[in-house]
This record gives structure tokens, sequence and C-alpha cells, in this order.
């Protein structure tokens, strides 16, 4: 037993060795922290999941002051992310979704240069690069074509042939293949972003659910929720003006007509950019947050409340592939709320007899 235990033993000592004097350099940006963690075997993972120490890292890079290359607490993500320790790591990529919504916020309102989150952004981007080892990712759906039973359906339609040399599977490609980047460009930002959020995805099992739950509050954000709930309530007053006497009725009408105008144009100059590459990021994020399993009621509440604020996006937008997308997701976020029915036993007796005779019928002939 001591020959199985003695390995292990020294390799996580060390973890913890080289992980301690860089949480104690956190300390020294956000104040004392090592009480809450010198009693634990793993302090990284402690501090994962300290939700304390994650609101006031939260607050903090949400400051107008953060994001500079001055900023001290963007240079230990950076710093922490260069460690290579496992654990740590984890740590800074729970703070994508504020990292993300912050600087993606920040670049349409303002026009100074946040080298700090990009930074960190660059060393993900350039840490994934290395693990995709510059190659697309593909995935494989299956076709359908292909199933045994729609082609025995295609054969007694005469197209037998037809299905016959179609390929089991068909290749999507979701991102294309990585390449260098030193600097974030206007044209790449959304890519780069987009690749982090690929990043905190795949280790999105291991994540608190506050950093979930912030991530699903700044979707929100980037649909254009708060612009989205004025026009509904101007469509609000509308609907009062009209019920008004006949000679306001109209006057109303053109004036709230214009305040919804002008409130759309505006929503169109402040709204964040989402192409495709980072909108599909999104939405598999949301997924797992709509769709995966946790006890938080409140992260699936805000994941589809996300999800229908990102598909009345994608509707005003007039993107395809953003609409069915998001709408598919809207849908399978309905689907949990909606009661399954019950068969009742005498409708499912009923269904069994039918088909015996059926089939006695068949093999009668």
């Amino acid at each position: 037993m001591f020959t199985d235990e003695s390995p292990t033993k020294p390799s996580l000592q060390h973890t913890v060795s080289r992980a301690q004097p860089v949480i104690d350099s956190l300390s020294l940006i956000l104040g004392p922290i090592a009480d809450s963690n010198e009693h634990s075997d793993n302090p990284a993972m402690s501090l994962l999941h300290n939700q304390t120490i994650s609101q006031d890292i939260m607050c903090r890079l949400s400051l107008a002051t953060s994001g500079s290359g001055t900023d001290d607490l963007c240079r230990w993500l950076y710093d922490t992310f260069q460690s290579n320790i496992a654990d740590l790591q984890l740590v800074v990529i729970s703070y994508i979704p504020t990292l993300a919504g912050v600087y993606l916020s920040r670049c349409i309102s303002s026009k100074e240069t946040f080298s700090g989150f990009e930074a960190v952004f660059l060393t993900l981007y350039s840490h994934e690069m290395v693990i995709r080892g510059a190659e697309p990712c593909i995935i494989r759906i299956p076709n359908t074509i292909c199933i045994p039973g729609a082609a025995e359906s295609g054969k007694a339609n005469g197209k037998g042939k037809a299905t016959a040399t179609e390929p089991d599977s068909i290749e999507a490609m979701v991102s294309p293949a990585l390449e260098p980047c030193n600097t974030v460009r206007a044209t790449k930002r959304g890519l780069i972003v987009s690749v982090a959020l690929d990043l905190y995805y795949n280790n999105i099992s291991l994540m608190p659910v506050c950093s979930k739950i912030e991530f699903c509050e700044f979707c929100i954000i980037w649909a254009g929720q708060d612009e989205l709930a004025g026009a509904e309530q101007l469509d609000e007053e509308k609907d009062n003006a009209q019920e008004e006497e006949e000679e306001n009725a109209e006057e109303k009408e053109e004036e709230v007509d214009k305040k919804k105008e002008h409130k759309k144009k505006n929503d169109r100059c402040n709204q964040v950019p989402l192409p495709w590459e980072l909108f599909q990021s999104v939405l598999r994020i949301l997924g797992h947050c709509l769709l995966g399993p946790t006890n938080s009621k409140e992260l699936k509440e805000k994941a589809f409340k996300a999800a229908k604020c990102l598909n009345a996006r994608a509707l005003r937008d007039f993107d395809s592939k953003a609409m069915l997308a998001s709408r598919s997701l809207v849908r399978l976020g309905e689907m949990i709320e909606e009661p399954v029915p019950e068969l009742q036993p005498s409708v499912i007796t009923g269904d069994l007899s039918e088909l015996e005779a059926l089939r006695a019928s068949i093999f009668s002939r």
C-alpha cells in the first residue's frame, strides 16, 4: 500500500508548493485570503470555489479602470495561466465570462485600448491553438438517409441505389484552423473571444455555478435585453394610447412610434457585434447551462432567458443560422418546462390489442 500512495503524494505536494506563491501574490491585490485556504489540501481548487473571492474579482474586473495595461489583476490572470498549473488555470478560465462580457461591452462604447484584457485573451488563444495543433475543429453528424429504416423505405420507393451511395456521416467545420495572433484587431476580436469561450466550454463541468450565471447575465446584455424591454414598454404605451379619445389617439401613437424608432437606432449603434463564430460558442455554453446536470434553478432560468433574448437578437439581425440555432435551443428549453403526459393503462392496453390483432391478420395470410 505504501508503494501505491507514495508516488501520488509528492506530486500533489509539489503542485501545492508551486500554487501557493501564486495564490499569495493575489492577496497583494485583494487583501488577505490565506486564512480561507491554509487548511485546504488543494488551495487552488478552494480558490476556484470560493464565492467571496470570486465576487470580489468579478467586481474588480467590472470597474471602469479595469482592463488597462497597468491592471494588476489582469497581470495576475495572465501570469497565473502562464504558470501551467492546471488547477490554477481553471481559476483563470472561470473568469472568462466576466472578461468577455466587460471587454466586448466596452469595445463598442469606448475608443480606449484594453491591453490588459487583450493580453489575457491572447494567452488563452495561444493555449487553445497549441491544443488544436493548427487543425480545424470538425464534427461528424450522422446521415439520417443511411438509417436502416430510411434505407428500406427508399428501396420501396425505388430510390435504393441513391441511398446506398450516401456517406454514413456528414462532416461540419465548427471552427477553422487557428492562426498565430500577436494583437487583437477589430476583425479578429470575435474569433479570439470565441476561442476563449470554447476553452471555457471544454472545462464547463468544473466551473462554479456563479461563473455560469455571470455568463448568462452577460448574454442578456449582449442581446440588448434592456432595449428589448424598452421596446415592449413602448408597445404597451402604444396600446394604451389607442384606448383613449379619438382626437388624441393619433398624436400619441405618432409620438410613441418616434420614441420606438429612436430607441431602435440607438440599439443598432450600441449593440455588441455577435458574428457566427462567437454566437455558436455562446449557444454551446448556454445549452449546457440549460440542459446539463445542475441543481441550480436560477442557472436554468437565466440560461433560458438568455436563449430567448439571443433568439430575439437573431430575428432582429435577420441572421438565418443564428435564428435556427437559437430557436432550437429555446424550443428545447420549452420542452423541459412542459409536463410529460402520462399514458393511461386503458390506452396502452387498447393499443397493444390492436397491434396483436394486426399481427395475427398478417400471419394468417
